[in-house]
């Protein structure tokens, strides 16, 4: 019997997708992840400036089954705009997760480090969003 691995429904013989998420069947179930634990300690990976590119991240470290959080995102409602650090969405994640989660966010091809800050933000901008470091093009 395939199954989804997103929703774990089971479907029938010759089904490829599933008819909830879309996602493709697989035979076998993956094993149950553990659950979150709030206990756990959370380290930084990586920031950015507002929510959508705090989404961009977080979806790049699901798709590799690495779980994330985000912090500061009430100053960014609150502020609505990143100053010096101010309202930036910080991209926590596992300890035991931090090596993989920094090479993928290091593997992306539209990321980049500020050489001044080290802070990791979408490429293309001619200033840092977190420290105003001026980059020469």
């Amino acid at each position: 019997m395939p199954f989804c691995p997103v929703c774990r429904s089971e479907y029938v013989e010759g089904v490829k997708t599933c008819a909830d998420c879309g996602a493709e069947l697989v035979a076998e179930l993956p094993p149950v992840e553990e659950p979150f634990d709030p206990t756990m300690e959370l380290v930084e990976v990586s920031r950015a400036a507002n929510e959508v590119e705090a989404q961009i991240v977080h979806g790049l470290l699901e798709a590799a089954g690495i779980r994330s959080v985000f912090r500061g995102e009430s100053l960014r409602l609150t502020h609505g705009i990143t100053v010096d650090g101010l309202a930036e969405v910080k991209i926590l994640v596992r300890s035991k997760d931090v090596e993989e989660a920094r090479r993928l966010i290091d593997q992306s091809e539209n990321w980049t480090s500020c050489p001044h800050c080290g802070v990791r933000f979408p490429m293309g901008q001619g200033t840092c969003p977190f420290c105003g470091y001026e980059f020469q093009l």
